[in-house]
């Protein structure tokens, strides 16, 4: 896991941690699920097949294992963090792709939430938008668990800031 202490300045404190919502992972959690098990239940057709059987049992193990480790850490690594003086946005797109993007209260412009489809509105989840002064971009929270709840916290905080 993420230690988020690194991220933090002196006297700041955090107030939420926030990672995408589970069900987003459900789809490439089955499919490396099934890139494991898959192996398993063809293993004596595969083991027939000698050193090509075996080379192909391997591959897919190693591949469904380094798959579940990637969700994982996409999943844990992809986080929105709220403290009680900004906002910092973790964007973890592969192994070796980071993105950092910050913002604090006195600078956010507008928040906004959108729940898109069947399966966000059903689960729950949905995006964020952030629109603030000296970002060129929005800050875009993605697929996250009750986005109006996280709405409705950060306008109290930017309110609270301002005064």
């Amino acid at each position: 896991m993420l230690n988020f202490s690194r991220f933090l300045k002196n006297n700041e404190v955090l107030l939420r941690v926030i990672h995408q919502h589970v069900l987003v992972f459900f789809k490439p959690g089955l499919l490396a699920l099934l890139l494991i098990v898959l192996p398993f239940f063809l293993m004596f057709l595969l083991f027939r097949w000698q050193k090509l059987g075996l080379g192909i049992f391997l591959f897919l193990t190693i591949i469904g294992i380094l798959a579940i480790i990637r969700v994982y850490l996409i999943w844990s690594y992809n986080v929105f963090l709220i403290t009680n003086q900004r906002l910092i946005l973790i964007k973890q797109k592969g192994f070796f792709d980071r993105l950092v993007a910050e913002t604090d209260y006195p600078s956010i412009q507008d928040v906004a939430y959108r729940k898109k489809g069947f399966w966000q509105t059903i689960g729950k989840y949905g995006s964020l938008r952030i629109q603030a002064h000296g970002l060129e971009n929005a800050l875009v929270v993605s697929k996250i668990p009750r986005p109006d709840k996280v709405q409705q916290l950060l306008l109290e905080l930017k309110k609270e800031a301002s005064n």
